[in-house]
């Protein structure tokens, strides 16, 4: 039984797979695969479930294994993901989250070459993703407020929607939960996760990406023309409902990134602060703030509680996923999954960047099925430690591939959400937008597997 074991978890593994593609309950799947996953590892000669804390029966180990990840996630990266949308919940209450992207986007009314803009935007609106983690939410902005800009300059409607549906292609720590998640598997504070492997990966990427957004765009112009123009007054009136928060609450959502950068072991050894508490300190400030700017106690109270609203939706959203994604991959680890993927690695000589680029393969291919790569990377995101230990590796060059993969070809799904909001205002057929993102999508993936390979593999 023990020799045909890992073969029936990769069996499992499939079926869970294809039930995530047909858009099953995501939650439940990874429960129910982490469940069977175990059983059979048991089935196969696993002595036990739990190291400790075992309830003195096999049957109820089973469950109280879910229990025992899931204290250890909450207490940890959980509670830093559910702090993390909390304030990015508040910031949107009281719309500073608005005005940050406004008040970013008015230098480039400055910019008249057609394609250099375009170029720009793709900067500027990925550089907006520190702080805004949602791919929809962020492309909606960039419609309301860029948009117009792009198109007065002379772009083409379907050139502008292509460049402000990719935007979001890395989600940054501290921000983004899953990029918090890839920090904790691999042992690192989110802000040096941030710092010391992001953004020296992110550079040449985005730069590759904007060049080649300008030549993809403009020969699609040329062959398959510019798309139809959206009702740009309408969109001048949301921008001005955008533009009710006082200017200075910009400065808000980007609070938490430069307290994390300045109090740190990297730069202010003697005075830390690690995620959630520098949220809750920003959050505090921007709350005094806002007291005395809209002078009512009432409504500055009712707003103030969007932070605890968001932390509830958050639980539901990501974390629970965490809870049954590490079980799922607990299942993966004790049913020998793990094993037989070193045992393949050695086979075909490939070592931990290999493995890294296979494994952000197979993540990307569920993305682009799926529209989503946050259960796909939350499942085998959980995997990399045992992997990499067992390569000899730190295992941060495999979780960069995979982490940055899920987040980037979401954008080459058609089922994505950014992509049929996105497609839906330009007036065209989601494959449509998805012709024209590919291949900006396709170079930035590529320049992202060698970048990872040379600085960290």
């Amino acid at each position: 039984m023990s020799a045909i074991t890992p073969w029936l978890g990769v069996l499992v593994l499939i079926v869970s797979g294809w039930a995530v593609v047909k858009k099953y309950q995501v939650n439940m799947v990874l429960f129910l695969g982490g469940l069977v996953l175990n059983i059979l590892a048991l089935l196969g000669g696993l002595d036990t479930l739990m190291a400790k804390g075992s309830t003195g029966f096999i049957g109820f180990d089973l469950v109280a294994l879910l229990h025992q990840i899931s204290t250890s996630q909450i207490a940890g990266v959980g509670f830093i993901i559910l702090v993390s949308g909390g304030f990015a919940a508040y910031m949107q209450a009281i719309g500073a989250s608005d005005r940050f992207v406004t008040v970013c986007a008015s230098p480039l009314s400055f910019v008249k070459n057609p394609y250099l803009i375009l170029a720009l935007v793709f900067i500027f609106g990925h550089c907006l993703s520190l702080v805004i983690t949602s791919a929809a939410g962020l492309a909606m902005l960039m419609v309301v407020t860029v948009y117009p800009l792009i198109i007065r300059v002379g772009c083409s409607p379907l050139s502008a929607a292509a460049v402000v549906a990719s935007v979001l292609i890395i989600g940054y720590a501290p921000a983004s939960g899953t990029a918090n998640l890839a920090a904790e598997l691999i042992g690192l504070e989110p802000i040096e996760y941030f710092v010391k492997y992001q953004l020296p990966m992110a550079v040449p990427v985005v730069i590759a990406m904007a060049v080649s957004h300008v030549f993809v765009q403009y020969w699609f112009d040329r062959r398959e023309g510019t798309g139809e123009v959206a009702d740009l007054s309408e969109l001048a009136q949301k921008r001005r409902d955008l533009e009710k928060a006082p200017a200075f609450y910009a400065i808000f959502p980007v609070l938490p990134i430069v307290f994390l950068l300045i109090f740190n072991k990297m730069v202010f050894k003697t005075v830390t602060l690690n995620v959630p508490t520098a949220m809750f300190i920003c959050w505090l400030l921007a709350f005094l703030v806002d007291l005395v700017v809209r002078r009512n106690v009432r409504e500055s109270f009712d707003l103030s509680f969007a932070m605890f609203k968001g932390m509830g939706s958050i639980l539901t959203s990501t974390v629970g996923l965490i809870f049954v994604a590490a079980f799922f991959a607990k299942g993966l680890q004790n049913v020998g999954i793990v094993d037989l993927l070193l045992s393949a690695a050695q086979g075909l000589g490939l070592g931990s960047t290999g493995m890294g680029v296979v494994l952000s393969a197979i993540i990307g291919a569920v993305t682009i099925l799926t529209g989503s790569g946050v259960a796909a990377f939350t499942s085998l995101g959980h995997i990399v430690p045992d992997v990499a230990a067992g390569m000899g590796s730190d295992g941060i060059a495999m979780m960069l591939m995979m982490h940055t993969a899920a987040e980037m070809l979401r954008a080459m799904s058609p089922v994505a959400g950014v992509i049929i909001i996105v497609a839906g205002f330009a007036k065209v057929n989601p494959l449509t937008m998805v012709k024209r993102t590919s291949i900006p999508i396709l170079v930035g993936y590529v320049v992202m597997l060698a970048t990872v390979s040379m600085l960290f593999g």
